[in-house]
Formats: structure tokens, sequence, C-alpha cells
């Protein structure tokens, strides 16, 4: 007795599908092509929604967190200053993602003379504005932003706005730091 051990094929593609007639065009497609396009069609509009996800918001509501979008914002005031010594004045801790981030700081100086005013977004030797002050004498109030630094960080980071001034007498910071999520 010969036995013979045949291969079973678990699916056979169809050699045939009958024409569709679609009505508005009177074009002629078989149901697989119809299924193969719906099928990119579907697969094209879960990847729109995916992205549309992340794209930010357009009805001037605020951005949630992981959006583009996102805006972060801390504040502090009333930051003694020593002279010629740069000072952590207020931080913003940045989830991962691509930031930008710049800031402000508001010098309040009291009577004495008063060199130069410099504040920073990042670490503190990363002063990069700065403003040689008129000496004067009296109480003096000051205003200084940053320049906006870039931060592309795949963990948790911690930024701070920093501030340096020279100075005789005694001297006050307050500060804002911002940060928009760009993607």
């Amino acid at each position: 007795m010969s036995s013979s051990v045949t291969a079973q094929k678990l699916v056979d593609p169809p050699f045939y599908d009958a024409p569709i007639v679609d009505a508005a065009s009177g074009q002629q497609h078989s149901q697989a092509w119809t299924e193969y396009h719906q099928s990119v069609a579907d697969q094209v509009n879960k990847l729109a929604a995916k992205v549309g996800a992340g794209a930010g918001v357009t009805n001037g509501s605020d951005a949630a967190a992981g959006q583009i979008g996102e805006y972060l914002t801390a504040t502090a005031s009333g930051i003694a200053l020593t002279n010629n010594a740069a000072v952590n004045i207020v931080s913003l801790d940045l989830t991962a993602g691509d930031w930008d981030v710049s800031g402000h700081v508001q010098f309040n100086a009291g009577a004495g003379t008063h060199n130069f005013y410099a504040a920073a977004v990042g670490a503190i030797d990363g002063l990069e504005t700065q403003i040689n002050a008129t000496v004067s004498t009296g109480a003096v109030t000051q205003g200084l932003s940053t320049a906006t630094r870039r931060y592309s960080e795949t963990a948790t980071v911690t930024v701070w706005l920093v501030a340096q001034a020279g100075f005789t007498g005694s001297m006050t910071a307050s500060g804002v730091i911002r940060a928009r999520r760009m993607r």
C-alpha cells in the first residue's frame, strides 16, 4: 500500500471576483480591490488621528500635558542677591520633549553703586544676557530678559532662571521662567 502526503492549504486566494460597478463613475473593480483600498483608508485615518492628538489646540484653550503647545511657567520674588554671585531665582521641571525656554529677571537695587546685571536660563555658568549699568547711587529697578534656549530631552530635567549683578549695598531679584513644548 502506498501512501501519499498532500500539503494542505489553509487559505486559497480567490482566482476570480465578480466585478463591482461604482454607480457614480461607472467604473468596475473587484471586491479585493475595494477591501484593499478600504484598509489603506482606515490606516491613513488612524494615523491622522494619532498625529492630530499631538498637534496642539486650535480652540483657544490650554494644551494638555504632553501636547504640542503645552505651556509652563513659574515665578519667584524677593530673592536676595550677593555681589558678583550667580543665584538661582526660580526653576521649572520639563518632561521629555522639545522645549523652548526663556525668562525675565527684575532687579531691585537699594542705594549703592550698580555696575552690571546678567540673566540666563540654564546653568549658573551660562549667563548669556548681560548689560552694563550706569553707575548710580540711588535705588534702581532694572528688567532683563533672557534669550530663548532649546531643551530637547529624553527624560525630565530641571531648568533654572539665573541672575547675577555687580553692586554695593543691597539687591533683590524677582523672576519668571516660561517654557513651551515645541514638538
